[in-house]
């Protein structure tokens, strides 16, 4: 062993005393170096040419596009330096200002604004214009990656998993629930009767959030008996916070975010919503149940089962006058019945789909039934032809499947109300690839501003489109209309899956209260004053009184 050591050493000596070896070892490690040195050198030349390359050629194509002036540096962020309140009035301008496509700059990112049918025709249907901007990042933190924030194959999947239970047939299973609250909404309302003017929006969210609970989180809502006010608050509040991160460029970097007033909000929002969700004992029921089927290995056929039992124990403990007679299971329930045989979401999505249907369809819906009675309030004729309809059609039963087709006038109120009013009013899209409009070509990269809310009001495609005429909507006066000038829910391949569900709630809510109270109001049209988060939203409230019928 000690001979061997000594030889050891010996040779190590030796190798040091050698030349050979030291110009040995230097030539590998040099070659070695130099090797990954021109490696990373030419790696880090061929991506700042091709950066190079595609922000000339951004620039070029951005340049033939009309558009305001920019600044060094901050490009047009100038602009929307302004009140969150003011955003929509400022893209307003833009489109107004310009023949779209037209172009602004936030920093250095590329925003083309679109407002042609044509172009929104092209880009709804465009794989390319298929992943929602960067911007949408910021609605995760209170709904995650779901189908309102999501893109790529995973929401493709989830979306084309979901739509089958939000068809007719599913929602005409929900019906009862919307007339059940519904009716509620319009008790309430008629107790309003001869006390002034008041805003109709509390009533109308916090119905809607009933009709939720019921129908997609599969619990009894209690909401307008019980309140949820700081609930209430804070489902409207993310949108504003996401909207003012949104326009703020200074805002995008979560480490300045996150020190700033509007960070610490959002933390304050983001507990209240997700703390209240998870706090539903049925939710938890449903999820430990998957949880535990996945565990376990449970039979998949058990889980619907044991949520039906639970169900209608609920039901029967909580809520036994309005208790179905058989149990059903709602839409939370099917997805998690779904996910057990399919494995499609890990705990985590399922929480955030879960999270982005229920803050999606509570908010808009409430919104939009408020324009709606609002428009009806400011417009006595067009509220009597509805009452009419109500009239003659449903009476002073309970409204069924079989009404709803045939409440024609009320549906043409509703679409009116989604023209001046669209739940989407702006959508961004990011351009993955270079995509070919009728007059320019869109670069890679560029960020995608759709406005419908525009598309809605302009006199190329409407007449009188400052004004509330239902009748616009008549098959005789939609000849030659662009299918696209009118695309409320957006569409293609990223439409909203719930519109079905949305309008089968308006219909149901305002057959209930027109045929209860008959509403009027001093705000107008043409004055009422509104505002753009991810919906459009009225500034002066839904100001109305009532008097009963």
């Amino acid at each position: 062993m000690s001979s061997e050591s000594g030889t050891w050493k010996q040779s190590k000596f030796e190798a040091r005393e050698n030349p050979l070896f030291f110009w040995q070892y230097f030539d590998t490690t040099f070659f070695l170096v130099t090797t990954i040195t021109l490696m990373v050198s030419f790696w880090f030349f061929r991506t700042l040419k091709q950066w190079y390359r595609d922000r000339a050629r951004t620039l070029y194509l951005a340049a033939k596009l009309p558009g305001p002036p920019t600044l060094p540096l901050i490009g047009n962020a100038h602009l929307f330096a302004c009140n969150p309140e003011e955003t929509l009035d400022k893209i307003k301008q833009i489109v107004q200002s310009v023949d779209t496509p037209g172009r602004f700059w936030l920093g250095p990112k590329l925003f083309i604004v679109l407002a042609e049918p044509r172009d929104y025709e092209v880009i709804l249907g465009c794989h390319k214009a298929s992943y929602k901007d960067k911007m949408y990042e910021f609605i995760e933190p209170f709904v995650g990656k779901g189908l309102v924030s999501g893109s790529g194959p995973v929401h493709r999947a989830h979306r084309k998993a979901i739509m089958p239970m939000l068809n007719s047939k599913a929602l005409n299973e929900y019906l009862e629930y919307f007339d059940t609250h519904s009716r509620i909404c319009s008790e309430l309302l008629e107790e309003k009767a001869g006390t002034g003017v008041f805003d109709i929006q509390p009533f109308m969210v916090h119905c809607t959030f009933d009709m939720i609970f019921d129908t997609i989180l599969g619990m009894p809502g209690s909401s307008q008996k019980e309140g949820h006010k700081e609930l209430v608050y804070w489902t409207e509040k993310m949108y504003e916070l996401v909207h003012t991160r949104m326009i703020k460029v200074w805002l995008h970097a979560d480490w300045i975010f996150s020190w700033t007033d509007h960070g610490k909000k959002q933390k304050e929002g983001q507990h209240v919503i997700h703390s209240f969700i998870e706090s539903v004992n049925f939710i938890h029921l449903m999820i430990t149940a998957y949880l535990s089927a996945s565990i376990v290995f449970l039979f998949p056929f058990e889980i619907p089962q044991a949520v039906a039992r639970k169900k209608k124990e609920h039901y029967a403990i909580e809520r036994g006058a309005i208790a179905p007679d058989r149990p059903r299971l709602m839409l939370l329930e099917q997805l998690i019945d779904h996910n057990a045989k399919t494995n499609l979401m890990n705990d985590t999505e399922l929480r955030d789909e879960t999270y982005t249907i229920f803050t999606a369809a509570q908010d808009t819906t409430g919104v939009i039934s408020s324009f709606a009675l609002l428009n009806l309030a400011m417009n006595q004729e067009i509220q009597d032809k509805v009452r009419e309809e109500i009239r003659n059609v449903v009476g002073n039963d309970s409204v069924t499947v079989e009404h709803l087709p045939e409440l024609k006038y009320t549906e043409l109120v509703i679409k009116e109300t989604l023209r001046l009013y669209p739940i989407a009013p702006l959508m961004v899209r990011e351009a993955t690839g270079d995509i070919d409009l009728e007059t320019c070509t869109l670069p890679k990269g560029c960020s995608i501003v759709m406005v419908p809310y525009e598309t809605h009001r302009s006199t190329k495609y409407w007449s009188d489109p400052e004004k509330f005429i239902p009748e616009r909507f008549l098959p005789e006066n939609s000849v030659g209309r662009h299918p696209y000038a009118y695309i409320p829910f957006s569409g293609g391949l990223r439409g909203c899956v719930g519109q079905k569900f949305a309008i089968m709630c308006l219909k149901t809510m305002l057959v209930h209260v027109i045929r209860k109270v008959r509403l009027t109001s001093t705000q107008n049209l043409e004055t009422l004053r509104l505002k753009a988060d991810i919906s459009v939203r009225s500034r002066d409230g839904y100001m109305v009184s009532v008097e009963r019928i």
